[in-house]
């Protein structure tokens, strides 16, 4: 109990700091969306990044440099997605790792006769269950810029650390306000919508990665849900409607119906 106080109270002193004007430049600079925030959102999304920056670690891989574009451009883009949750920090997550490009993780599968094959798979970004989360520095950018559509590693990881929250990573993230079957019945219907658009050739709202899992599903749509929210509600009314319930916003309000694309 008393921790939890002194933790309050700390937090609530770093967010009233005020907001570097260093950072307000990174922002506008690097995080697209931001333009798009009303007075009362944009507040709420510097006390999150004061804090966030003041308790997770951040840390270069392969010669990578920290600075404060990086900690701003990454803790921008996660302080938009979380407007809807609340004073939620994401204790779990001790560590940001930033590369500077793509990086590498080791794969194998085993074969039917003995033996398996390695491989090394490119990877943009990946959450970590010990506490770890690692990102490419050129996808931040993409995705904080729009260059690449509705797509972000950042917003795509964070969705992760979401889906997480009620103890699993199993693509259903906590639902205060919507009955879990309800959501595991919608989410089962938008799936076989998206499969049988890609099995037809049809346009999709977004990439067809989300047909891995129910978890990439969640992470993929949330992207788009974030970054194009009325294209999502133009494919799937539906599946929009599940997305604003479990992240308890509604960006189609604030974002302009053709998002501008940085190239």
């Amino acid at each position: 109990m008393l921790f939890s106080f002194l933790r309050s109270r700390r937090r609530r002193a770093i967010a009233e700091r005020p907001f570097p004007s260093v950072w307000h430049d990174i922002l506008r600079r690097g995080v697209k969306p931001w333009q798009w925030l009303d007075a009362t959102e944009a507040e709420a999304c510097r006390r999150w990044i004061a804090v966030f920056l003041a308790e997770k670690r951040f840390e270069g891989c392969g010669g990578f440099e920290i600075t404060d574009e990086v900690r701003v451009c990454i803790a921008g883009q996660a302080a938009i997605v979380t407007l809807g949750l609340g004073d939620e920090w994401f204790g779990s997550l001790k560590s940001v790792l930033v590369y500077p490009g793509d990086y590498l993780v080791p794969r194998s599968t085993p074969l039917a006769g003995g033996g398996e094959i390695e491989w090394k798979e490119a990877r943009v970004g990946e959450t970590w269950s010990g506490g770890s989360m690692a990102l490419s520095w050129p996808g931040v950018m993409d995705g904080g810029r729009l260059r690449d559509g509705p797509r972000s590693v950042v917003i795509h990881e964070f969705a992760h650390l979401v889906d997480a929250l009620d103890g699993d990573i199993d693509g259903v993230p906590p639902l205060p306000d919507l009955d879990r079957e309800a959501w595991l019945d919608g989410i089962a219907a938008a799936q076989e919508r998206f499969e049988t658009a890609l099995d037809e050739g049809r346009a999709t709202a977004f990439d067809d990665y989300a047909s891995e899992s129910d978890v990439e599903f969640f992470a993929v749509a949330s992207e788009c849900f974030f970054q194009d929210p009325h294209r999502l509600a133009r494919h799937d009314a539906t599946l929009y409607a599940l997305l604003q319930a479990a992240w308890r916003q509604d960006p189609k309000r604030r974002v302009p119906a053709r998002p501008s694309r940085e190239r």
